[in-house]
C-alpha cells in the first residue's frame, strides 16, 4: 500500500513503525515486500507527512484564543480524566469547567464533592420564625422571635463541638422589659451585660451568638428600637 494510500489515522497510529526497515522480498517483516527503491520512496515521502502535521501544530498554537470559531491546540488534547464516561474530554473543556463552575462537581472532598460542600455551607443557616415562650436551640438555626416579654431558655445535652445559633428578638418598650431566663453556665459578653449576666433592657433590638467551643459562650448585640 502507498504511503499516500494510508489514512492520517493509520499513520498517527502507526507511524514510521509500520514501515519495515530493510528491504525484503517476501511477507517476512509483518510487512508488504518492498525493494530498496520502493522502501526509499516510502521514507522519502515521511518528511512532507511530518511537515504538514508541524505547519498544522504551529498555526493551532498561534491561533488567536478570542476566535472561538478556530480550532484551538488545546481542543484537541486529551485529558484522560473519564476514560469511561467522557473518552474525549479535551483540555478546552476543563478550561471551560473551571470558569464555569462544573469544575467543583467532580472535585473530591470526602465523601462528597466541592460542589456539594460549598452548597452546604451556602444553606448553613436556617431562618426560623419562633414565638413560643421555651426554647432549646438547634445548631445552625437563626430564631427570629419578634416582640419577646418571656423566654425561657434551655440548652441541649450533648451539643456538636461546632454547635452555633442565633437569637433574634425586641423587648417591649416602656417600663417593662423582656423575661429571659437561661441555665447557668453561659459566658456572656456585649452590650447590656453585666457581672456576667445578660438583662435585656427595655425597648431594645437583640441579636444573641451562642455557640459551643467547649463552654458555652454568647455576645449580645443591642440597639435601641
Amino acid at each position: 500500500m502507498p504511503i499516500e494510500q494510508l489514512t492520517e489515522s493509520e499513520l498517527n497510529a502507526e507511524g514510521v513503525v509500520s514501515l519495515p526497515t530493510r528491504p525484503n522480498g517476501d511477507y517476512s517483516s509483518g510487512g508488504e515486500a518492498l525493494s530498496a527503491t520502493e522502501l526509499k520512496e516510502r521514507f522519502d515521502r515521511l518528511p512532507r507527512y511530518i511537515a504538514a502535521r508541524l505547519n498544522q501544530l504551529i498555526a493551532l498554537v498561534n491561533a488567536d484564543p478570542s476566535n472561538k470559531g478556530d480550532e484551538a491546540i488545546a481542543d484537541l488534547i486529551l485529558t484522560g480524566m473519564f476514560p469511561s464516561t467522557a473518552p474525549e474530554h479535551t483540555l478546552a473543556d476543563l478550561f471551560s469547567e473551571i470558569l464555569n463552575g462544573d469544575l467543583a462537581g467532580y472535585l473530591s472532598v470526602g465523601t462528597g464533592t466541592l460542589a456539594d460542600r460549598l452548597a452546604g455551607k451556602a444553606d448553613a443557616v436556617s431562618i426560623t420564625s419562633f414565638s413560643d415562650d421555651e426554647l432549646t436551640p438547634e445548631s445552625g438555626t437563626e430564631y427570629r422571635c419578634g416582640t419577646v416579654t418571656e423566654l425561657e431558655l434551655s440548652l441541649p445535652a450533648s451539643p456538636s463541638p461546632a454547635f452555633r445559633c442565633t437569637l433574634v428578638f425586641d423587648t417591649p418598650t416602656g417600663d417593662r422589659s423582656a423575661a429571659l431566663d437561661y441555665p447557668e453556665g453561659i459566658r456572656w459578653s456585649g452590650d447590656d451585660v453585666a457581672d456576667g449576666a445578660f438583662t435585656p433592657a427595655a425597648g431594645r433590638h437583640y441579636t444573641v451568638s451562642l455557640w459551643y467551643d467547649g463552654a458555652w459562650e454568647a455576645a449580645v448585640r443591642g440597639v435601641d428600637l
